[in-house]
């Protein structure tokens, strides 16, 4: 149970990988997750290019069970992929994929960080810790497949 007057819940997945398509198959699976729990959710990638070529492979995960989402906010879609920039955010979980600091996070209920062990995503990610944790937020950490 998180503390209430918590603004900001903060995950942090940390996956025994250095794979980009494991990053992403997680991605996936937590996404169709998010969705069962009628939740909305924003998913904030390094930039356009990066958020069209997931909207691509998405469409292929799982096709029975389709994980109904948009690129920027062109449909109504509870799942909105993103280049750096979310102009109209959702307000509700914030799946940051993007290396710096999201300032935005603080809009929302849930900011979820997903990294692996590529040495690049470690070092961005302690940046990341730490900033949260100048904004007075503990981070919680889950180690996937360690």
């Amino acid at each position: 149970m998180s503390d209430s007057s918590q603004t900001a819940d903060v995950l942090f997945y940390v996956l025994n990988s250095t794979e980009p398509t494991k990053r992403e198959q997680f991605l996936s699976k937590l996404l169709k997750k998010i969705l069962s729990e009628q939740r909305r959710c924003d998913v904030r990638f390094e930039n356009q290019q990066e958020a069209k070529r997931y909207d691509l492979t998405l469409w292929d995960y799982q096709p029975q069970s389709f994980i109904i989402h948009s690129l920027e906010n062109a449909l109504p879609a509870p799942i909105q992929l993103h280049g750096k920039q979310i102009l109209k955010p959702c307000n509700d979980v914030l799946v940051n994929l993007h290396p710096e600091f999201p300032d935005m996070f603080s809009g929302y209920v849930r900011t979820i960080e997903i990294l692996d062990q590529t040495e690049y995503l470690v070092q961005m990610g302690r940046e990341r810790w730490k900033a949260y944790k100048a904004q007075g937020l503990e981070p919680t950490v889950h180690k996937i497949g360690f």
